[in-house]
């Protein structure tokens, strides 16, 4: 055997005592990182609910609610060179003129170039309030605040004339949060009511395996248009938005009560459960201390793979007019403006929302799958 060989033997059995001598979280954390894709998913998560979640005021040029004249504009790109060839250091976009056609009434917004109006970052605008507490006028970028013509739309607008890419940042908020707050109260119910039942055994296990029979013998879709169309359409934005998020956990939560009851079958008999109880434990202290923290692994990954399925489906709901509803701002409420074929023939740019959804979607089936293969760090 060479001296090369030798060497490259005794790093991976160092590596491999290392990884022996370290604790279980840290193995996920270490093969975690060396999925690339799993990473990329991570960070994108971690930029939407920076951008979106928590500093939209900030990042949004606009407020969700301003209205202006130019209805269903089209995107004003961001120019660096004039008509003449002539360059900017600082990137700027051309003003928007209205047009009529007499003959089809339709109105349309041209390009005007006679117009520049420079882009500057950490420009004074509206007023609004970070987090709901915190008042600024300060945004990430716009055109100049003492110009009231200029006006930087990179998506265009909508019907309404308002800004379309700060009403996705603000309707990305209610979207994702929904889905993260859906799957807390999905996790909430499930674990615990698979663990009672996986536990306890006997009536207590017939009884809650049979709500779960009942539950998953509906089909979802129906099930969650009979539901979403409960809920009265007077009742305000804030309650909507809690019952949609109710709703949508327990529907679904059967499936992982199944899942963390298997896992609650196995665990009950493990040497450190008996002990705990031989020392007179509690319970309701082996379930909560020794049993769910058991199933974490397998609960973590069942979350990530579920939130997508919770965002799109209220996406769906809040499309077809049963979930959340105008005025206010989610993904779903915005892809209403882009349900009729003039929409798509004349203003495409409401579509908008769709790469905005479908990257979210994705960014979570890749951390998902990456933390699928991560809990299990001894496998090869």
């Amino acid at each position: 055997m060479s001296e090369a060989e030798k060497t490259t033997g005794i790093v991976q059995e160092e590596n491999e005592k290392e990884q022996i001598s370290q604790s279980y979280w840290a193995l996920v954390w270490w093969k975690f990182k060396k999925n690339r894709t799993a990473v990329v998913g991570g960070v994108m998560l971690a930029v939407f609910y920076i951008v979106c979640v928590f500093f939209a005021e900030f990042f949004a040029p606009y407020s969700k609610k301003l209205e202006s004249e130019f209805i269903e504009a089209h995107p004003t790109g961001l120019h660096w060179r004039d008509e003449e060839g002539n360059f900017s250091l600082r990137p700027f976009v051309y003003g928007l003129e209205k047009k009529v056609d007499t003959a089809t009434r339709k109105r349309t917004f041209e390009i005007d170039t006679t117009k520049k109006y420079p882009i500057y970052f950490f420009v004074k605008g509206e007023e609004v309030k970070i987090l709901g507490f915190i008042p600024t006028r300060i945004h990430l970028f716009g055109t100049d605040p003492d110009d009231p013509d200029a006006r930087i739309f990179i998506m265009g607008t909508d019907k309404l004339g308002r800004d379309l890419f700060s009403r996705i940042l603000y309707g990305g908020r209610i979207s994702m949060f929904i889905g993260l707050f859906s799957v807390v109260v999905f996790l909430g119910i499930g674990v615990s009511l698979g663990a009672i039942s996986g536990y306890y055994g006997g009536a207590t296990d017939v009884v809650i395996m049979r709500i779960t029979e009942f539950l998953s013998a509906f089909p979802q879709e129906p099930l969650f248009l009979a539901l979403g169309a409960a809920v009265p359409i007077t009742w305000p934005s804030a309650q909507v938005f809690f019952m949609v998020t109710i709703l949508l956990a327990i529907v679904q939560w059967g499936g992982l009560a199944r899942q963390v009851r298997g896992l609650v079958l196995a665990g009950r008999e493990e040497q450190y459960v008996l002990a705990a109880q031989s020392f007179g434990a509690s319970d309701r202290r082996i379930i909560s201390k020794h049993l769910i923290p058991a199933t974490m692994s397998h609960v973590i990954v069942i979350a990530t793979l579920k939130i997508p399925g919770m965002i799109l489906l209220e996406t769906a709901l809040s499309y077809f007019g049963l979930g959340l509803v105008p005025p206010t701002v989610s993904w779903g409420t915005l892809l209403q403006d882009a349900n009729n074929i003039r929409a798509i023939r004349f203003a495409p740019h409401l579509l908008f929302t769709v790469p905005f959804i479908l990257l979210a979607i994705l960014s979570y089936n890749m951390l998902g799958d990456g933390l699928r293969d991560a809990m299990d760090p001894y496998s090869k």
